[in-house]
């Protein structure tokens, strides 16, 4: 069995579409389909390091996979990374901001974990004709949308993209013994603002945060996020029906 985790209800679409009706597993929130004889479980796991590795592992109590494949949007961190390029991910890096620096410029690593098959994905998602490449993965509690502060991650860390996920969800698989990849599709690039409205700034306080919010216009900020997203999601569809 096979177990597909992403974060958000249309990413997980992406994958489901390709299956059928996915009908839940009695008294959980996952889901289970078929595609080419092979049984394809389906976990949305919500937002988030901690959110998303607790539900992984109340997965785990239910099922047995024997892999896990991790898909989603992520964030370039790397200028070369365009609008819907897919990253196979190698290695996954789990940080926090220094207590005592709080700042994107004083990354600390808190874990490393290495995933499998990335040159394999990337041969996948190249013979379906979509730009893809090998990286690393920073996973943040943070959302990260300054393109000032990706620089400074890009410097310290060498990263290709950032996301809230892969790296927790790594490390609950690894704990697990469960072989576990990952492949995301960039949903912002490295210079790309519309979601700096949102990126944490811990030298700033929650009432300017807001005023923040409201100045950038939160609709405009919506649809822009929507757009990029469309393109992420077609290109992980594309992989997608490749792959499985």
């Amino acid at each position: 069995m096979l177990l597909i985790v992403a974060a958000l209800e249309e990413e997980l679409e992406s994958a489901m579409a390709l299956c059928g009706a996915a009908g839940k597993l009695r008294g959980t929130s996952l889901r289970q389909a078929e595609r080419k004889g092979k049984t394809i479980c389906f976990l949305r796991a919500g937002v988030g390091p901690k959110r998303s590795a607790a539900r992984l592992e109340d997965a785990l109590k239910v099922i047995a996979p024997e892999r896990i494949l991790v898909i989603g949007y992520a964030g370039a961190v790397d200028p070369g990374l365009k609008l819907g390029d897919l990253v196979a991910v190698a290695r996954a890096h789990a940080f926090s901001l220094d207590r005592d620096n709080p700042d994107w410029g004083h990354g600390v690593l808190d874990g490393t974990y290495d995933l499998e098959d990335a040159a394999a994905l990337a041969d996948c998602a190249q013979s379906a004709g979509l730009n893809a490449c090998i990286g690393d993965a920073l996973t943040s509690p943070y959302v990260l949308g300054d393109p000032e502060h990706k620089r400074l991650l890009r410097k310290t860390f060498h990263a290709s993209i950032v996301d809230m996920e892969t790296a927790a969800l790594a490390k609950v698989a690894v704990a697990a013994k469960i072989p576990t990849c990952c492949i995301r599709s960039v949903s912002d690039e490295a210079d790309d603002t519309f979601l700096a409205p949102f990126s944490h700034d811990p030298a700033v306080d929650m009432p300017a945060r807001a005023k923040k919010l409201f100045d950038a216009g939160l609709t405009e900020t919506y649809r822009a996020w929507k757009d990029h997203a469309a393109v992420a999601r077609k290109s992980l569809q594309r992989f997608l029906a490749c792959y499985l």
